[in-house]
């Protein structure tokens, strides 16, 4: 990569790294909190939703935050997210977003509840976990939950990699930087979709043809040459990449 281009994606990571990003993306609803807990369970339950067209995914991650209500941590630790399932009408298909059914949503709040109810946040339960990078803790964290990559795989962990990049990375402005104690920026992994790997593959980023693990890992690296020990403020100068190419 020429470094005309590297001081482009260094401009536009500055560029679309600001509090005017927040309205338009689903990093918006933790963002309506300011205690840590209710920062993470409404962190990690949009991510854990985030599939599909965005406008999509707002809406129904902005229709789960008004069941909420005032605190996520409240709601999960009082078990009212188990009214969702005893809405379902009797004999209707139990659908609650894509692939999802409200018996899935209760499953991952369920395992939530027993996290809380062990520890003090869900950074404490990912530090205390024994596997090595903070990918795998998640992955181990919640096992067994639909829509939680299985470890071993291909998977390239996208919302999982998206949900550490909200807690991990320490600018405050777009993402939030509660992880203090046990993670650092350094280890995130870009949270690696079909859009963002054609342009990665556009700009020389990685030759993988497919968007896996191994991809993800290999866009990191690259963006490490540019964002030492902060990778995924590359995130930002990808999307600003797209934005404003052809320009």
């Amino acid at each position: 990569m020429d470094e005309q281009l590297k001081a482009k994606l260094k401009e536009w990571a500055g560029t679309y790294n600001v509090k005017s990003f927040i309205p338009d993306d689903p990093v918006q609803f933790p963002h309506r909190f300011t205690e840590k807990r209710d920062i993470e369970i409404s962190a990690f339950i949009t991510s854990w939703i985030s599939y599909g067209r965005r406008e999509l995914i707002l809406r129904k991650a902005d229709w789960l935050h008004s069941r909420m209500g005032g605190s996520p941590y409240e709601w999960v630790l009082s078990g009212r997210y188990r009214e969702l399932v005893s809405d379902v009408p009797v004999g209707k298909r139990d659908t609650f977003y894509r692939f999802y059914t409200h018996s899935d949503l209760c499953a991952l709040c369920d395992r939530l509840k027993e996290i809380y109810e062990r520890y003090d946040s869900l950074e404490d339960a990912s530090a205390a976990s024994p596997y090595p990078n903070p990918v795998l803790k998640l992955q181990g964290l919640f096992s067994g939950i639909n829509g939680i990559p299985v470890m071993g795989g291909t998977s390239a962990c996208k919302r999982l990699a998206m949900f550490l990049r909200w807690m991990i990375r320490t600018d405050g402005i777009v993402d939030f930087g509660i992880w203090k104690t046990a993670f650092h920026p350094r280890q995130l992994i870009i949270p690696l979709d079909t859009h963002v790997h054609q342009i990665s593959l556009e700009l020389g980023l990685t030759q993988q043809r497919t968007a896996t693990l191994k991809t993800a890992l290999e866009i990191t690296e690259a963006l490490s040459h540019i964002f030492p020990d902060d990778p995924c403020l590359g995130d930002f100068a990808l999307f600003g990449y797209d934005i404003n190419k052809g320009k």
